[in-house]
């Protein structure tokens, strides 16, 4: 029994120090863009219509990132804490997510831990949320262009007004929140829906890693040829 639970106890040692190289090394790679570019931009393309703010928001992205956003953008199903909505992926790396989403109805849901750290802005319609604390419930309310950020262990309760959109950028190991998002799919019976977002989110990635490693070749490459010469 003794050794049972120390082998429990060097495991969960273990997992913490994985856990926690994992962070460090999140908070000092860099990264395509930082969160204040992105707000920025996601901020000077909230209008009115929704459909001019997501083509706003991706062209604007596209001239500084061109071959980072895929022009065959698909909205997928994204279920999680209760919440019922779309996703389009606009761009996805393993450590780093730009997620556009489409609430069609009012509704609300809980969100908890994600395994990321979120910046979201609202294109369209309006957030509401409440703290999901035992200290007190306090309201927040956010309106086209402002932003909200949902930390990477935090949990709140969201309100969303029918036809909102907003744009989040999400840093963390971004695979984790299969498991939030999961656990949505299967507790709705639509597994299919976790399928569609595997692949979609899955080559996304793989482009963008394709992409990275491709530049590195040729970098490297012309560097050599300079040496030679």
């Amino acid at each position: 029994m003794a050794f049972f639970f120390t082998k429990i106890f060097r495991n969960l040692i273990l997992i913490a120090v994985l856990f926690n190289a994992i962070n460090f090394y999140l908070k000092w790679k860099s990264y395509t863009i930082t969160a204040k570019d992105f707000k920025t931009s996601a901020a000077g393309a909230a209008n009115d219509n929704a459909l001019s703010a997501i083509s706003k928001l991706t062209s604007d992205l596209r001239k500084s990132y061109k071959h980072k956003i895929p022009y065959d953008l698909h909205w997928v199903p994204l279920s999680a804490g209760g919440l019922q909505l779309r996703a389009q992926f606009l761009f996805a790396e393993v450590t780093s997510t730009w997620l556009c989403l489409l609430l069609a109805h009012t509704l609300s849901g809980d969100q908890v831990s994600t395994g990321v750290n979120t910046t979201c802005t609202v294109l369209t319609g309006q957030v509401a949320r409440y703290s999901d604390a035992m200290s007190g419930v306090v309201k927040e309310n956010f309106a086209k262009g402002q932003n909200f950020r949902h930390g990477q262990f935090e949990s709140y309760i969201y309100d969303f007004a029918e036809g909102t959109h907003a744009v989040c950028y999400g840093r963390g190991f971004a695979p984790a929140s299969a498991v939030w998002t999961t656990t949505g799919a299967l507790a709705n019976g639509d597994p299919l829906a976790m399928a569609k977002i595997v692949y979609v989110y899955g080559k996304a990635v793989f482009d963008n890693t394709f992409h990275f490693a491709t530049e590195m070749f040729h970098h490297y490459k012309d560097k050599a040829t300079k040496f030679e010469l």
